[in-house]
């Protein structure tokens, strides 16, 4: 993801009434973090989060310490991975997840919906 991919996207979730509505059932800011290793500027760590609460949705590309979740892995296995299925083919992405995935998603599962519906935007993998 860019920083022009991530402000559009930003964009869309805080222009949602619809997002924003349900995102003010959460009791809490819940964290979504990416870590991959290898990534495609000299081998740099390439960090993603998606942060939901009452405020709303927010994805950023910067580390998330206090992330409820931190999904881990190499980013060329999990960028391939993230192509192949966009496409409807099955893949293993390869991440390990330190904290409670599940747990996670039943707390935010409506809101997460949610905002890939409203924030899936045309992108192009670079694998």
């Amino acid at each position: 993801m860019s920083q022009e991919h991530v402000d559009a996207m930003n964009e869309l979730l805080a222009g949602s009434e619809e997002l924003l509505a349900a995102a003010r059932e959460l009791p809490r800011d819940y964290v979504l973090a990416y870590e991959l290793t290898d990534g495609p500027d000299d081998g740099a760590t390439v960090y993603w989060q998606l942060r939901l609460g009452p405020d709303g949705l927010v994805f950023a590309l910067v580390p998330a310490p206090g992330a409820d979740v931190r999904l881990r892995g190499d980013w060329r296995v999990a960028l391939t991975a993230f192509a192949r299925t966009k496409n409807g083919a099955p893949a293993d992405d390869g991440l390990t997840a330190d904290g409670d995935f599940e747990s996670f998603m039943t707390a935010v599962g409506p809101q997460f919906a949610l905002g890939q519906k409203v924030a899936t935007i045309p992108a192009t993998f670079p694998v």
